[in-house]
């Protein structure tokens, strides 16, 4: 994969002048389960390529999270993140 970015990066960069812009990206998602508790996680990245901007990248990364007590209350929660380059 890395191989196949260099080469669309090289020829997004010699298109530069006329503009260019692509991007790629990949993403994971898993998701457990046991007696009392959920949990689901996404991950994603991107690479964009622009011809006024270079190279940038975003990642993200999300979890869910859900338990049963025994009571039966049900207690929820949600995170999120990302980070750019």
């Amino acid at each position: 994969m890395p191989t196949m970015l260099k080469i669309f990066a090289a020829a997004c960069l010699m298109v530069g002048l006329c503009g260019c812009v692509g991007a790629a990206g990949i993403s994971t998602w898993e998701y457990q389960s046991g007696p009392a508790y959920e949990t689901a996680r996404a991950q994603g990245s991107r690479i964009q390529v622009d011809a006024s901007q270079g190279l940038t990248h975003e990642a993200c990364t999300s979890m869910s999270r859900r338990q049963i007590a025994a009571s039966g209350e049900i207690t929820e929660a949600d995170l999120s993140a990302c980070r750019s380059d």
